[in-house]
Parts: C-alpha cells; structure tokens; sequence
C-alpha cells in the first residue's frame, strides 16, 4: 500500500508534467498542418497571402489612387487638383514607411520613448492636416455624381471592404 501511494504521488505529478509538455508539441504539429491546408490553395492564393505579409505600402496606395482617379473620372480640369491631392498622399505613406523603418533606433527608456510617440503623433497629424486639406480642394472641383463616389471613396486606404 505504501508504495502505491509513494507512486502515485511520485508518479502522478510527473505523468502530469510528461503531458503538459508534449501538449504544445501536439498544437504546434495541428498548426503547421492546418497552415499547410490553408496555404495548399490556388497559386494565386499563396502569392496573395505573400504579397499581403511583404506588401509595399507606396505601392498598395498608388494602386488604390489609379482606382479612385478612375472611378471618380478625374477630368482635364481637375487634374491639377487630383495631382496635388495623389502626390500629398503618397508623401504621407512614403514618410510613414520611412518611420515605420525607423522605429529599430527608438529611445530606450521609457519617458524618452513618450516623448518620442508623442513626437511621432504630432508630426503625422500635422502631415494629415495637408493631405486632407488637398482631399477638400479636390472635393470642391468634383461633380455631383464625383462627390457621390468621393463620399464613399475618398481617404478610405485602411479599409478592406469598400461599398
């Protein structure tokens, strides 16, 4: 009796123990299979999924602007307007790349990194001051059937889902 006991408070913990650390392996081989399944799709699939995790930001918006210029049906008139406007905003992505770059050489302690952050936040609002200055001369320019578009449109890079 007493060694069924000593075994079991000996063995029991340990048999424990024995599970919970195989348990992650377990997770991990779950994960990586059901990552395989759902990378296994269409080629197209994966260099979506690719293209997602190493996108370039000043692309991905220059791209968006070709639609919305299109879509909006930017005439002569309102090319100087929609040229100020495009080139605001890729400034804004381009310098927003350039920071993103940048944060390896942030500050260590943390009140420098406050001031920094805080530093950071300044400089982009006053950068998004500009380009939504030039979003609202261009919206003056547009048509009514433009601003129409425009409204659901205009300024909406962040968005997935677009009606």
């Amino acid at each position: 009796m007493l060694t069924r006991k000593r075994l079991m408070m000996i063995g029991l913990p340990l048999l424990i123990g024995g599970v919970g650390g195989i348990a992650p392996v377990f997770a991990q081989t779950a994960g990586a299979d059901s990552n395989a399944r759902a990378t296994a799709g269409a080629p197209s699939q994966i260099a979506e999924h690719a293209e997602r995790r190493h996108f370039d930001p000043v692309a991905r918006v220059q791209k968006h602007l070709d639609k919305l210029k299109a879509a909006l049906q930017i005439t002569p008139e309102q090319e100087a307007q929609w040229s100020a406007f495009a080139d605001k905003v890729l400034a804004q992505v381009q310098q927003m790349k350039a920071e993103r770059e940048s944060m390896k050489a942030r500050p260590a302690t943390a009140p420098e990194r406050i001031d920094w952050q805080l530093a950071r936040m300044k400089e982009r609002t006053a950068r998004f001051e500009v380009v939504a200055q030039a979003a609202k001369d261009l919206y003056a320019t547009l048509t009514p059937e433009q601003k129409q578009i425009a409204d659901k449109k205009l300024l909406s890079f962040h968005r997935k889902h677009r009606a």
